[in-house]
């Protein structure tokens, strides 16, 4: 049985190439909403999430800037990567996700991932990581068939949409040690833990 609070239930995804389809005219629903992780951001489009975001930063629950111009920045980065489309805020919906997401009632969940055929190939490749392992930059690019590509694929964990879901916290230097984390690297530390004594 997982760890309900952080260990992420099964992803199933969808692939968009970002560059043969396109988001104009498309409708995405988006709001802000609190998680055991802090607070996120997330984003719906055609019935799968298309972003899971960290909006606060890591500790005492204080945002890093003030929490409108941080969200402000957010709903930006959303619009720039489905330019075109309509987006309507809904922090309701967005929390009842949120909390679906953390609870048992989400048995697997299916995302949206768009991005480049690149991108689209690293975290596939990454949903193959599972609870409780790590795998480096390099071992994933050979996942993905690129080797020597590790530099592009911390290009590639940068830009993941549905940060948690699709799991660049599992993804360490060569050495194994643990290296940078959009979420920061507290919060990185302490989804591995739990994903270690959820899968002991």
């Amino acid at each position: 049985m997982r760890n309900i609070d952080l260990i992420p239930p099964p992803v199933r995804a969808r692939l968009e190439d970002r560059d043969r389809t396109p988001a104009r005219g498309r409708s995405l629903t988006a709001g802000f909403a609190s998680s055991p992780l802090g607070r996120l951001m997330l984003a719906e489009v055609d019935g799968a999430l298309c972003r899971v975001g960290y909006v606060d930063a890591w500790g005492g629950g204080r945002p890093a800037l003030q929490v409108n111009g941080f969200e402000d920045k957010h709903w930006q980065r959303l619009a720039h990567r489905w330019p075109g489309a309509n987006l309507r805020r809904d922090d309701e919906w967005a929390q009842g996700r949120a909390d679906s997401l953390f609870s048992s009632g989400d048995d697997s969940v299916e995302v949206l991932l768009r991005g480049t055929a690149f991108q689209l190939d690293i975290w596939q490749a990454l949903l193959g990581v599972p609870a409780g392992s790590t795998e480096s930059y390099g071992g994933l690019a050979r996942r993905a068939r690129k080797p020597g590509a590790s530099r592009a694929v911390g290009g590639a964990m940068n830009a993941n949409p549905v940060a948690w879901l699709v799991p660049c916290h599992r993804v360490v230097a060569g050495d194994g040690g643990l290296c940078g984390y959009g979420g920061g690297l507290n919060r990185k530390q302490r989804l591995l833990a739990a994903e270690a004594a959820g899968t002991a």
